[in-house]
């Protein structure tokens, strides 16, 4: 299933051009499938056995694809998708395993997950590739992986001066029964952890691809703007659980204190942006207001 964002199908919409140019982007996409299968499912093999897992069963495994705006931040497309089949995997577990329910928070913390690992696969900057694969402990014997990859195109003369982007995002759920048995607890507080930090890390790596002028002033405003407000809706599900950094009791196995190295992306984008001209002042505050405050 493929979906398109507004913005993009109103143009389409209009010229054959452009609906001809997405359909060429997914095709191109879909192409590669097999062969991002293949590396996907390697990839979950070795972070399962990292982790001690070795009796992981297949409860799901499929692929969504959207096209947009480079700029854009669709939280609303394929977040909805996979949460909708994590819902029905979470009811399809093994009955014999006395697992505690998958909750509604829990399902709220993993939207989050599914758009930082998009939004990863779009961006340009080598920070942000590491997030672009996944693998989430949902609760008690419940994983979920996922990945995805991005190609875009750039025609003025059909879509205007933003490209285009394409992402494919494959997601696959997995029960482990041992993983169960051998614990009782989990707090989907960790999946809003991490996820916190992977916005962030998102957030530096858009001023580290403004700094080198992959995108503009504009991109980079309305896309840390969105950021920023997941982030805060993040954070406020943390402090609402007594997670949020600074908080107490603080969540056990989560280190809020530890150095990120998006913490010196940002400071080398400083760097850079200074010398660019005072437009960039803006951002070069933004950030560093950021920093003083330890907001990586």
């Amino acid at each position: 299933m493929a979906c398109t964002s507004g913005s993009v199908q109103s143009v389409a919409d209009k010229t054959v051009a452009a609906k001809e140019q997405i359909d060429k982007l997914q095709q191109m996409i879909e192409s590669q499938s097999e062969d991002f299968r293949t590396k996907f499912f390697s990839e979950i093999d070795s972070h399962l056995s990292a982790s001690r897992v070795g009796d992981a069963r297949e409860l799901a495994y499929n692929s969504d694809v959207k096209t947009e705006y480079t700029s854009e931040f669709s939280l609303d497309k394929i977040a909805a998708v996979v949460t909708k089949a994590l819902k029905a995997v979470a009811a399809a577990q093994d009955p014999a395993a006395k697992a505690p329910a998958l909750s509604p928070d829990a399902i709220a913390a993993y939207t989050d997950v599914v758009n930082t690992v998009a939004e990863a696969a779009k961006s340009s900057s080598t920070s942000s590739a590491s997030l672009s694969f996944s693998m989430t402990r949902l609760s008690p014997g419940l994983f979920a992986f996922l990945s995805a990859s991005s190609i875009n195109i750039k025609d003025e003369d059909t879509f205007g001066s933003e490209a285009i982007t394409t992402t494919a995002i494959y997601y696959r759920f997995m029960q482990s029964i041992d993983d169960i048995n051998n614990e009782a607890k989990f707090g989907e507080a960790q999946i809003d952890a991490s996820n916190l930090l992977n916005m962030k890390n998102l957030q530096a790596a858009l001023t580290d691809q403004l700094a080198a002028g992959t995108i503009d002033l504009d991109t980079w405003s309305t896309k840390d703007d969105k950021y920023s407000e997941a982030v805060k809706r993040i954070e406020a599900r943390l402090e609402a659980d007594g997670t949020a950094p600074g908080s107490k009791p603080a969540l056990v196995g989560v280190q809020f204190n530890m150095k990120n190295p998006s913490d010196d992306l940002a400071r080398g984008s400083i760097d850079r942006l200074s010398k660019m001209g005072p437009q960039y002042q803006k951002v070069v505050d933004v950030t560093n207001s950021r920093l003083l405050k330890g907001y990586y």
